[in-house]
């Protein structure tokens, strides 16, 4: 079973006040190469899904060793970014959908995730309290609702009425995005 993992890495920042995915970060040059890295530490391809006038980000990411593609929609929201990312690997049978501003998540999580989906529909992580948190994990059976997705409607809206199991993660990551400059794990 071929999985993959969609990066969503199309937002305008707008909380953040400038573009925090050129944001420094420890053991990188930038938040959103932290995160292309731990992706593809999971030995799982990835896509990354930027916005229009990203071309040179585009390139960095393909110097990085992942996939990438700009969404002409993503201005309408992460649910535009999600559909063209899941279009965009049809060929794939999964998908993990990850968001770029969680650098955080661990190659391990991936890896876990996408494993689940080798005997279910759907996967999502949960904490030691079982509070569900990202990235989520779709089989292929789900692409036509995924690639329906627009606004700001995302992922997660399909899992209550999907199968689904809940991956015991354990990491409080999976709940940590950086969305203002307080959130990095030093003053930018």
């Amino acid at each position: 079973m071929k999985t993959g993992i969609i990066l969503l890495a199309a937002g305008r920042s707008s909380r953040f006040g400038s573009d925090k995915r050129c944001a420094p970060w420890p053991g990188q040059t930038c938040m959103l190469k932290a995160s292309i890295e731990n992706a593809l530490q999971s030995g799982l391809p990835c896509y990354v899904v930027l916005h229009e006038g990203d071309q040179s980000i585009l390139d960095h990411c393909i110097d990085d060793g992942a996939e990438a593609g700009v969404c002409p929609d993503a201005a309408r929201g992460i649910g535009d970014s999600i559909a063209f990312g899941v279009h965009a690997n049809q060929d794939w049978d999964g998908w993990i959908i990850a968001r770029a501003d969680m650098p955080w998540i661990t190659a391990e999580t991936y890896r876990v995730l996408a494993s689940h989906l080798e005997d279910h529909d759907c996967a999502r992580p949960i904490d030691e309290y079982g509070q569900p948190g990202y990235p989520t994990g779709f089989r292929k059976e789900h692409a036509f609702e995924l690639m329906q997705l627009h606004g700001h409607r995302t992922e997660a809206r399909l899992i209550p009425d999907a199968p689904y199991i809940n991956v015991m993660i354990g990491d409080s990551m999976i709940h940590s995005d950086v969305n203002r400059p307080e959130d990095l794990p030093y003053p930018a």
